[in-house]
């Protein structure tokens, strides 16, 4: 059942079993996980089924770290969230990543990639990207590609399979019709929550309590709360909630908020080959009934990673021109800024000579941009491939999302993010692309040239971001460094826990999205366990 709260005049007050704050992807899953098994569901959202610009408004952060974009323009305040126009991409994450692992700081999971490998099946139908699995081996023959690597290959550079649905999954268009047809789960739109009753004594959330855009106040009473508001807003909102209780809502040791990561992304490399036919798989390939869609890309073996103590790269591969991989055109803009007085990375020499060895290029890009008249038609040929990577950040306590003074139409601070890579994340990245070089060199597939001399313009404003929020309610198996369990119950709290890419102790180099919806589902089946259907309350 769907209900509006711009359509009740009064006061009001629902009960069930599980109220679920967030209907985004992790919320619908919940909300389905748990009608499925016979329980009374509330699910509230900030938003309607449109978008609405009044609603979206509130996600507007007050302050950013240069260059991190403000994540209104990235996550929606609307039923389904962010899947309202995600890419749909998704890849499992892998067993190392929930390791704990020399040389990087705050690494490893509470939990094991065997207590969540058992639920990607289920949460790959729920992305519409099949049950049928990601094994590389099985892909290439379905296909009939003869692959870049061979599935057998053992040494330290593998190949991973990405696979996303045509079109993509729009969480609610999907699987939210099922929550308004059911009679065990009530669909609140235009519903923001505002604050949580927590009672000191008992340990546990009474009631959640929520503000129409009129103003009307509303109240949700429920044995188990799970915040799902997204990996920025579950921040947030616990930390607001913490405000009012004295920091006893997972928060004793100042850690909601912390340790956030993204992906960021970067155009940090290029491969060079005589035989670009080797590169299999890597455009993608469509299933028969059109409605998937399937790549490769690069990625490092857990055995170079444990050994020179990296993190992950996910390395796919673009066809690009003699424009796009040209020095000289990024040497030109480097010697721009040094002009300019700004500090540049690499040797002034370097970039002098690349300018000179291509000057075609140059000419031709500037004549392109300030006549759109071409010079040289050569420039358009094919030269190899760009690498638009994307790199696992590791956790940094200092990375953090925050509040500011300044507060949204319902009396909430606003968010504010602190945020930067790391010059020890920079570091493993290009160490990561040298073995990447080597590996690829002594497979015979061609050569690599790490853009580590452009590494100033790179991570300023040549990079890019994932938009994966990861990190700032983490896991962890003591409130030391994180905020929920292994169970994601925050620490302090017997029956409130976080759903999410807000709970991942360490981000990996693949998008969440898939993750997210196997935690969602574990944690649908943990919770019904604590709870009752016959008394309706819950079991301590």
């Amino acid at each position: 059942m769907k209900i509006s709260t711009l359509d009740i005049q009064e006061d009001k007050t629902w009960s069930a079993d599980v109220c679920i704050m967030g209907a985004g992807v992790a919320g619908i899953t919940l909300a389905n996980e748990f009608a499925q098994k016979g329980l009374t569901v509330c699910i509230l959202d900030a938003g309607g089924e449109a978008f609405d610009e009044n609603i979206q408004r509130q996600a507007k952060a007050d302050k950013i770290s240069v260059p991190y974009p403000d994540a209104s323009h990235s996550r929606l305040r609307m039923l389904g969230g962010t899947s309202n126009h995600w890419a749909n991409n998704t890849s499992p994450l892998s067993p190392i990543d929930f390791e704990k692992r020399d040389g990087l700081p705050n690494s490893g999971w509470p939990i094991s990639f065997s207590d969540l490998s058992d639920y990607y099946e289920k949460a790959a139908v729920y992305c519409g990207t099949g049950s049928d699995g990601y094994d590389l081996e099985t892909w290439h023959k379905r296909f009939k590609i003869s692959p870049t690597i061979s599935p057998l290959n053992t040494g330290n550079l593998k190949l991973n399979i990405a696979k996303a649905a045509v079109p993509p999954t729009r969480f609610y268009k999907e699987h939210g019709k099922n929550l308004d047809l059911s009679k065990e789960t009530t669909l609140i739109t235009f519903a923001q929550v505002t604050d949580l009753e927590f009672n000191e004594f008992t340990g546990k959330i009474n009631r959640a309590k929520i503000t129409s855009p009129g103003g009307r106040i509303h109240k949700v009473e429920a044995a188990e709360f799970i915040m799902a508001f997204g990996g920025l807003e579950n921040a947030r909102m616990l930390i607001h909630f913490n405000n009012n209780n004295k920091n006893k809502l997972g928060n004793s040791l100042d850690n909601v908020g912390r340790y956030f990561m993204d992906h960021p992304t970067l155009r940090a490399a290029h491969v060079y080959t005589k035989e670009p036919s080797l590169f299999t798989m890597f455009k993608g390939e469509m299933t028969p009934d059109y409605k998937r869609f399937v790549l490769n890309f690069f990625e490092l073996g857990e055995g170079v990673l444990k050994e020179k103590e990296l993190t992950n790269l996910r390395l796919p591969l673009d066809k690009a021109n003699r424009q796009q991989l040209s020095h000289g055109v990024s040497s030109f803009h480097l010697l721009k800024e040094k002009m300019s007085g700004k500090n540049i990375s690499g040797d002034l020499a370097s970039h002098l000579t690349n300018l000179v060895m291509d000057f075609d290029v140059v000419a031709d890009t500037i004549s392109r941009k300030a006549w759109n008249k071409p010079v040289f038609d050569s420039v358009d040929d094919f030269a190899g491939f760009q690498v638009p990577l994307m790199m696992e950040q590791t956790a940094h306590r200092d990375n953090q999302v925050y509040l500011s003074n300044k507060k949204d139409r319902y009396g909430i601070p606003k968010l504010s993010i602190k945020w930067q890579v790391h010059q020890d994340d920079k570091d493993r990245l290009w160490r990561g692309l040298d073995v990447f070089s080597s590996e690829l060199g002594a497979l015979g597939l061609g050569r690599v040239r790490s853009l580590k001399d452009r590494e100033s313009r790179l991570f300023d404003d040549q990079i890019g971001f994932g938009h994966h929020h990861m990190g700032t309610t983490r896991m962890s198996e003591t409130s030391e460094k994180g905020v929920v369990d292994q169970e994601q119950r925050v620490f302090g709290v017997k029956n409130l826990s976080v759903a999410g890419c807000s709970v991942f102790a360490t981000g990996g180099h693949v998008p969440p999205t898939l993750t997210i919806v196997a935690t969602s589902i574990r944690l649908a089946e943990i919770v019904s366990k604590r709870i009752n259907p016959g008394a309706r309350k819950y079991e301590a």
